[in-house]
């Protein structure tokens, strides 16, 4: 264990000597002495009056422990260099992970995507861009985010008419826009409103008329309505105030 006492000495071999006696010890092979001098002694009358004691601080340290300190700070070193050096490593191999995934889309996908971050800056809106290839010239991007709720809009009204500026932005191939599984519940909603909008048409024999759908959401009502024998559905309008009209057949 570490000891520190304060001494007065007029030198600092005294000090030390002193400090020996009063801790009631004596140095040995595995301790070193640090003494630091606080107030320095002072002359009395150039010398001829004698000397007034200084004030030093003696600390006696264990070296072992100091060797552990100094292993503990080399250790330290070396784990934070390991630790940095498998950082680095991270970074290189996500880079090349990165580049490798470029390489894998298509040249299609990559104008996709570019042009999906334009429209989103135009909007200030910030989202993770995914991207998926369905079928030739067939593609979904998912946007994850916190902004869903702006992107989605009323209905997915806001979320349609992005998909729609898209498709005309990207030519020859067919792309379909999602918000974290936004169109799966969608789907439901749409095939309870169809179900719900057919069953009105045979219960009141009049023809109804839906609010305005993109081709995708169009496509789902004729599916369920056209499992109604009795009814019959056509769209009119063009795109994107395209709109379903249901009626009894005649």
């Amino acid at each position: 264990m570490d000891k520190t006492i304060e001494i007065k000495a007029i030198d600092k071999e005294k000090a030390l000597e002193r400090a020996l006696k009063v801790l009631g010890i004596s140095l040995t092979d595995n301790e070193e002495v640090e003494i630091i001098e606080k107030i320095s002694p002072k002359k009395k009358l150039f010398g001829l009056l004698g000397t007034e004691s200084g004030l030093y601080e003696i600390c006696i340290k264990s070296k072992i422990k100091n060797e552990e300190k100094k292993a503990e700070k080399v250790e330290k070193k070396n784990v934070n260099t390991v630790e940095n050096f498998s950082k680095e490593n991270t970074r290189k191999e996500e880079k090349l992970e990165i580049k490798k995934d470029v390489k894998e889309k298509d040249e299609k996908e990559i104008e996709i995507i570019e042009k999906t971050k334009i429209l989103l800056e135009k909007m200030s809106l910030n989202f993770e861009i995914e991207i998926k290839k369905l079928k030739e010239k067939s593609y979904v991007v998912n946007l994850i985010g916190e902004d869903n709720a702006i992107i989605i809009g009323q209905k997915g009204k806001t979320l349609n008419s992005f998909e729609y500026l898209l498709n005309s932005l990207v030519k020859d191939c067919r792309i379909e826009v999602d918000v974290e599984k936004f169109k799966e519940k969608r789907n439901e909603t749409l095939r309870a409103l169809a179900k719900k909008m057919a069953e009105k048409v045979l219960k009141t024999n009049k023809t109804v008329r839906l609010n305005a759908m993109p081709p995708r959401e169009r496509k789902i009502i004729h599916e369920v309505v056209n499992k109604y024998p009795n009814l019959d559905t056509y769209s009119e309008g063009r795109d994107p105030k395209r709109y379903i009209v249901i009626k009894k057949k005649k």
